[in-house]
């Protein structure tokens, strides 16, 4: 599962967002699947409206349920003034605390500059720890020159973390009971 936190619908943060998904999917194999993805911009109006049936609703919803389901969650933001935006705040505000227990995410910040490269280990990664997610990893912190071979950016970042998202999404999986002997 992706989400973008970019105001910008198709931006280059969904494409990095998609590029990280593609290769940790490809990397972790089957069955660690993470095609879905929520580009909030799609229905950020929805995020400010009190609830009802209209189809940003439905598909902030549908959002809402993908994201506190999946066992591995992509999470973008381009940085903004030295933030991530507040479209991604705002979708993560209408979580339910605790809601991405069991989930382990990989942030994804893209920025201008390479003074903002901590921002998901200073800004993201304690709303992360408070909605209960694992983050096990360094972030994927993409500069913007990175962005003119995302694969070869992306790659590396893949190769030396692939192990710990599948250490770690194994840990968190329920154990089964075992069944009494009879």
């Amino acid at each position: 599962m992706t989400v973008v936190g970019n105001p910008k619908p198709a931006s280059r943060t969904a494409n990095a967002a998609a590029c990280v998904a593609e290769l940790l999917a490809s990397e972790l194999g089957a069955p660690f699947k993470i095609d879905q993805l929520v580009d909030l911009a799609t229905f950020a109006p929805a995020l400010f409206q009190q609830a009802g049936e209209s189809d940003e609703q439905i598909a902030l919803a549908d959002a809402i349920d993908l994201t506190t389901s999946a066992s591995v969650l992509v999470l973008a933001t381009p940085v903004y003034r030295g933030s991530y935006t507040g479209l991604l705040k705002s979708f993560l505000d209408v979580l339910a605390p605790g809601a991405l227990a069991g989930s382990v995410v990989v942030p994804v910040t893209i920025s201008a500059s390479p003074a903002h490269r901590l921002l998901a280990d200073l800004q993201l990664r304690p709303v992360l720890a408070e909605l209960g997610a694992s983050v096990p990893t360094p972030p994927v912190a993409l500069d913007e020159r990175d962005l003119e071979d995302l694969q070869l950016a992306v790659s590396g970042w893949v190769r030396r973390n692939a192990g710990l998202v599948r250490a770690a999404t194994n840990a968190l999986q329920p154990v089964a009971e075992p069944t009494p002997a009879r």
